[in-house]
């Protein structure tokens, strides 16, 4: 029975990814038009750069009077008539006339109002700063509560939102966009259950928010419920097919649940979309040969290193590795080839010698023996510490009559750090290879001392029954 290939999950990272554009950043000096929007690769770009959620962070200008601290006369009449006009012009201007009105004893309105100009122009350490001050004046100040929880999210501080963000839930202000948030910061924060009630939650006010159900799915995951995560791709896929990030995600469910099969035919999905990465496709190459599927996986192997010339180079001489260690030759030197022919010059250092030992290994594996000596001599003239190269052509000394020449490269090989065990067990075999049990014996137990292994000590006790019957018979 084959040893299947341990595969590496797919990053769940594919969460982060944008799943909209951001709007451009505002010209420098005035109030832009959007309410600071973030970058299309940050991962809350989607969410926090929708038009209405937008719409909405702009409107939080407004007051609502019967439920917020209130102003007196003169503060209605400032507010309505110098900072209203100024809030529409230039972001300096308003930011000086509410810091004269935002001292204490005065209301809260003129802190909130000073936090959220800081909050559009993204001075989120000011705008914190604001906000807290409105908090601390009335401490019940939903919009207040709300916004400096998005700004805490906005900085990373996903702890310090938590608050702010269950407080606005408590004092009656129940949105999508707050549960979504609450949802990210927990599972920024690994609180999976937490994030799951959050988005379900969430999902209740916009039930086709694509960020929420993905949001969900990863706390599925992370809570190791990969039906549900896996009913709800079902559900999210259907409809967006054209959507890759999902895909690469249900593969990575199908991985963590063992069924390798359903993984190969999710990333097979994401490979026909024209959206495999090299990385994602080497994995393809993987799942294939881990089902036997030889030609399949040096289509996905040949593919990953076409898509990536030069790049991703030890995943791609590792799958050259596994096919040659499988006895798939003729695949292990198509991909040698490809690999050789696309990575060019980007091919150099010790991706280049692996190249030539996994070259060296496929040529002893079809008897080519001249080419694999003349490719490992190459390598050992280059390194002369590369202990593998070292043991490959002290192998192929010993298989062919020429104990001396092998002794002296596995000899050698030992001298190097981690690889005394190794070369100790090689000479150990050549030893027994001349019949000569008892210095193979001591050459054995001195490796399992240097390096214990289950295997070796099997082959030790073989040769212990071995050397005895030997002896009984002279």
């Amino acid at each position: 029975m084959r040893t299947p290939i341990l595969l590496p999950a797919l990053a769940t990272v594919v969460l982060s990814l944008p799943l909209a554009a951001a709007d451009p950043t505002p010209p420098s000096g005035q109030t832009p038009a959007a309410f600071a929007p973030v970058a299309a690769a940050n991962p809350l770009a989607s969410m926090w750069n929708d038009p209405e959620f937008q719409r909405r962070m702009l409107g939080s200008y407004g007051m609502k009077s019967e439920i917020e601290p209130r102003m007196t006369p003169d503060e209605q009449a400032v507010y309505r008539d110098k900072i209203v006009p100024a809030l529409r012009g230039e972001a300096k201007a308003a930011i000086d006339l509410l810091k004269d009105r935002a001292k204490p004893g005065a209301t809260a309105q003129f802190d909130f109002a000073l936090g959220n100009v800081y909050f559009q122009n993204d001075d989120l350490t000011n705008a914190i700063t604001s906000f807290e001050a409105a908090i601390g004046k009335f401490p019940d100040f939903l919009r207040a509560q709300k916004n400096l929880g998005f700004a805490y999210l906005r900085t990373g501080q996903f702890e310090k939102a938590v608050q702010p963000l269950s407080k606005t839930l408590s004092l009656g202000g129940p949105d999508g966009k707050v549960f979504g948030f609450l949802g990210y910061c927990y599972g920024n924060l690994g609180r999976n259950a937490s994030a799951l009630g959050a988005y379900q939650q969430a999902l209740l006010f916009e039930p086709d928010n694509l960020d929420f159900k993905l949001g969900l799915v990863k706390s599925a995951i992370g809570l190791g419920s990969y039906d549900q995560a896996l009913a709800l791709l079902d559900e999210v896929l259907q409809q967006h097919p054209e959507r890759d990030a999902l895909w690469a995600l249900q593969a990575n469910v199908f991985v963590q649940k063992g069924q390798m099969d359903k993984a190969a035919v999710s990333l097979e999905m994401l490979r026909r979309l024209g959206k495999a990465t090299p990385a994602q496709l080497l994995m393809l190459g993987d799942l294939y040969l881990n089902q036997e599927a030889r030609d399949l996986a040096l289509g996905a192997y040949n593919e990953a290193v076409e898509k990536g010339p030069g790049t991703n180079l030890p995943k791609a001489l590792r799958a050259a590795d596994i096919l040659a260690s499988r006895s798939a030759f003729k695949e292990a030197s198509d991909l040698l080839e490809k690999i050789r022919s696309t990575a060019g010059t980007a091919l150099t250092g010790n991706d280049e010698l692996k190249w030539y030992k996994l070259s060296a290994k496929v040529a002893l594996g079809t008897g080519d023996g001249t080419k694999a000596m003349e490719m490992l001599e190459g390598v050992i003239q280059k390194n002369p510490l590369d202990a593998e190269a070292l043991i490959m052509a002290g192998d192929y000394y010993a298989r062919n009559g020429q104990p001396e020449k092998a002794l002296f490269r596995y000899e050698t090989a030992g001298k190097i750090d981690g690889f005394e065990a190794d070369s100790l067990v090689k000479q150990a075999q050549l030893m027994v290879s001349t019949r000569k049990y008892e210095p193979a014996l001591e050459l054995l137990r001195k490796a399992q001392k240097v390096k214990p292994r289950d295997n070796v000590q099997r082959y030790l006790e073989r040769v212990e029954q071995v050397a005895r019957n030997a002896s009984r018979r002279s």
